[in-house]
């Protein structure tokens, strides 16, 4: 059976029956509530053996072709922490629809929840990597290690070596064949997580090594990895079908790139910034999505709140143009400067990550977009990049292009910084009151118009789609973030300026400057 296959029928037998469709994908684990679905990862076994975790009394049957094999499960109200033989794993990523017969139908994209681990999520600026030396990275909350292989192609495995489950990030690149050696024991392993060399192994005879090297249990878990728009995403889901699958999916990208080439582009600004923030990723989404802080937050800097048309703010057409891979969709009209005559934008949110500001031009439209990526439950890494295609005079469109990178990053961090205290004492606050922030609608006030991205966001990402959010559509437990100084919250160097060369560059000349 290959992976595109669908499996024949599931059977929820309890107190009631419920049928629905899975596919072949590999997993994590089985969630609880009516959201309840999986993804059946099929390997060469016919019998999945589930221990006890917790629902209700209840069984699942799998019908593989003519022959029916059955796990038990129980579970009760929470998310159970089921866990299966290697050769079968359920995962929440499908959802069993509701038998209440009074239910209102809705459309199928809306019943099924968002597969989180099934997603393409940039973490880093590929011109920003050192391809001599390893890279540490988070990503839901689970620690990865970048490197680049002797083919030039930039590689994710777990940061987890599987000798003694020492950090891999800390180790070094073996210049001679460009394997990650772990500075723990030197065991060797090549992109695709493989051993290739275990020094004390190898003591005893280079038949040992080898040996110990065939072992899977050698192996370090690898991730699928692509390159797009100059950002390296990964898939955080391992194993040889998430290859397959992630192969077929690309990264949400911008809405514009078929409409415009690169002699259409008359100013690029941002240049790929990226920033870590201390704040939640539902926090930040909702404030990258609400363009009417602008003029107060980022008065002086990105906007004035004495301008004419500092609260102008009119939407429409939510959601008029929402495909089944968007999170919502509408129209705004606003004074992005605040000194020049409100204009329209197109806004949309493209799950897991992409926030794009559409801006239609007489020729060729301009963008702006945003990737939020959740680095774990407390903390995500923002990419801002941005496209003009105004008409600007040669003169001065060449003088922009050479200017340095890292100026533009020096306002992009004043602009940041303007949100950054906000934000993370909202997430505080918030996340305490309710850790998973499903009383938004109680809690948030939202008086105007203007609000409305606000209750677009959250009725989506509380809804049968985002399930409250990768870590409660996973079971994990939600942990309230704790306040930090001021100093931390708003540390640059920590946040940006050691991963960007260029900034870097200029923060270590003026430190050793003789002033």
């Amino acid at each position: 059976m290959s992976v595109n296959q669908t499996l024949h029928d599931v059977y929820l037998n309890g107190a009631e029956q419920t049928h629905f469709r899975i596919t072949p994908f590999l997993g994590r684990n089985l969630i609880g509530g009516r959201n309840v679905g999986c993804h059946v990862q099929l390997s060469h076994t016919r019998r999945a053996n589930c221990r006890p975790a917790n629902y209700g009394n209840a069984s699942i049957c799998c019908r593989f072709g003519n022959q029916l094999d059955q796990g038990h499960w129980q579970a009760e109200r929470n998310v159970p922490d089921v866990r299966l033989s290697s050769k079968i794993n359920l995962s929440p990523y499908a959802s069993i629809p509701e038998t209440n017969p009074s239910q209102r139908q809705v459309p199928q994209a809306e019943q099924e929840g968002f597969h989180w681990r099934a997603q393409w999520y940039p973490v880093a600026v590929v011109d920003d990597l050192d391809p001599s030396r390893p890279h540490a990275t988070k990503l839901l909350g689970d620690d990865y290690v970048l490197m680049q292989d002797a083919d030039k192609v930039w590689r994710c495995l777990e940061d987890k070596c599987s000798h003694r489950l020492a950090p891999l990030s800390q180790g070094r690149i073996e210049p001679s064949d460009s394997t990650l050696m772990c500075s723990y024991h030197g065991w060797r392993f090549n992109g695709e997580g493989h051993a290739v060399s275990i020094p004390q192994a190898h003591f005893q005879s280079p038949t040992a090594e080898q040996a110990a090297c065939n072992s899977n249990r050698s192996c370090v878990k690898s991730y699928p990895t692509q390159v797009q728009e100059g950002l390296l995403f990964i898939w955080p889901t391992s194993g040889p079908e998430s290859f397959v699958h992630s192969s077929a999916v690309s990264p949400a990208g911008s809405q514009i790139t078929d409409q415009i080439t690169s002699e259409d582009i008359t100013f690029q600004h941002t240049m790929h910034f990226q920033r870590d923030f201390p704040v939640p990723y539902d926090i930040v989404v909702e404030n990258i999505g609400d363009q009417s802080h602008v003029p107060f937050a980022h008065h002086g800097v990105a906007g004035s709140r004495t301008s004419d048309w500092a609260n102008h703010f009119k939407l429409s057409a939510v959601n008029r143009d929402l495909k089944q891979a968007d999170g919502y969709t509408y129209d705004l009209e606003w004074s992005p400067s605040g000194f020049k005559a409100p204009s329209l934008q197109h806004v949309s949110f493209t799950p897991p990550s992409l926030i794009e500001y559409v801006t239609p031009n007489e020729g060729k439209p301009s963008t702006v977009w945003f990737y939020i990526t959740p680095l774990d439950q407390h903390n995500c890494r923002v990419f801002s990049h941005s496209v003009g295609c105004d008409p600007i005079p040669k003169p001065i469109s060449w003088l922009l292009s050479k200017r340095p990178r890292w100026l533009d990053h020096l306002v992009l961090n004043e602009v940041f910084d303007g949100d950054m205290a906000y934000l993370h004492q909202t997430g505080v606050i918030t996340k305490n009151q309710d850790a998973s922030l499903d009383s938004w609608a109680r809690d948030y006030f939202l008086a105007s118009e203007a609000d409305r991205s606000v209750t677009a966001w959250r009725k989506w990402y509380h809804g049968a789609r985002g399930q409250g959010g990768p870590f409660k559509a996973e079971g994990i437990p939600l942990v309230p973030p704790t306040p930090l100084k001021r100093e931390d919250i708003l540390d640059r160097y920590a946040q940006h300026v050691k991963r960007c060369p260029s900034c870097s560059k200029v923060h270590h000349t003026a430190v050793a400057a003789p002033w």
